[in-house]
């Protein structure tokens, strides 16, 4: 099943202080409950915190299809092979960091990360059934701080694997030919079919990235040495550039040392 959570009102509202739920519960009746609580906590929030809007599932592949839609889940699965915090571990190794609240009913998951070869991830919380509204509440007034301080990721999907990474994780880039090689500070790299000017608007929120060349960007943190034909990153990678493309360098730099 899927449904929004919305209200007429919220037309000339801007998203930005909109929270995107996702609510992923094998009980029917768990999960409509759920969904008219949150409904009631949107339409109380919407001038304040912001509107809640929630994709309800009622199984797990539905939900892991596009998990990093969500600034957070409320899971319980208990009728299956694969239980809430089963769920959650393939949402962590999707690359998930928002935060995971897994509601307790027959499965008690607070038992799940209690031994010490599994301990309980950060962005796990937990939220006790039958749901109570000053609970949920709470946690929703938690869910909204942790957005607060949330890092944004990038999506590099590339043929083979698709990892989310954040602002600084891409070192630099070049095309060749339909893809763009992603070079990342871990020493991966990826290959994303786009084009350089596409890849670089998908970064344009970013402050720290920077055009050098018809062909290639760069992650100014990462540079050593600046010219007007060469650019030396830390790990003394050479870059060509031009001059025509300083502006664009320097602007980045700025940006950067502003931020220090």
């Amino acid at each position: 099943m899927h449904r929004k959570i919305s209200s007429p009102e919220i037309s000339n509202l801007t998203g930005r202080h909109a929270m995107h739920l996702a609510v992923c519960d094998d009980n029917v009746g768990d999960r409509k409950q759920l969904e008219r609580l949150l409904q009631r906590e949107s339409d109380r929030r919407m001038h304040e915190t912001g509107v809640l809007y929630v994709d309800s599932y009622g199984n797990k592949e539905a939900l892991l299809r596009s998990p990093m839609l969500y600034d957070a889940f409320f899971i319980d699965m208990a009728s299956g092979e694969q239980n809430g915090a089963d769920l959650a571990g393939l949402l962590l190794a999707a690359g998930v960091t928002a935060p995971i609240v897994l509601c307790i009913s027959s499965v008690n998951y607070r038992s799940c990360y209690r031994e010490p070869d599994k301990p309980k991830p950060e962005n796990v919380f937990f939220l006790d059934k039958p749901v109570k509204k000053a609970e949920l509440s709470d946690t929703l007034d938690l869910l909204t701080e942790l957005k607060a301080q949330a890092v944004p990721t990038i999506e590099l999907r590339g043929e083979k694997e698709t990892r989310y990474v954040t602002e600084d994780d891409i070192v630099y880039a070049k095309a060749s030919g339909n893809y763009i090689h992603v070079y990342l500070k871990d020493g991966c790299s990826l290959d994303v079919l786009s084009t350089i000017d596409n890849f670089y608007s998908q970064l344009a929120s970013f402050s720290h990235y920077a055009a050098v060349s018809r062909t290639s960007m760069i992650n100014v943190t990462y540079l050593k040495k600046v010219s007007f034909t060469k650019l030396v990153l830390l790990d003394d990678t050479v870059i060509r550039t031009t001059p025509s493309y300083s502006a664009d360098i320097k602007k980045a730099l700025q940006q950067y040392v502003d931020e220090l």
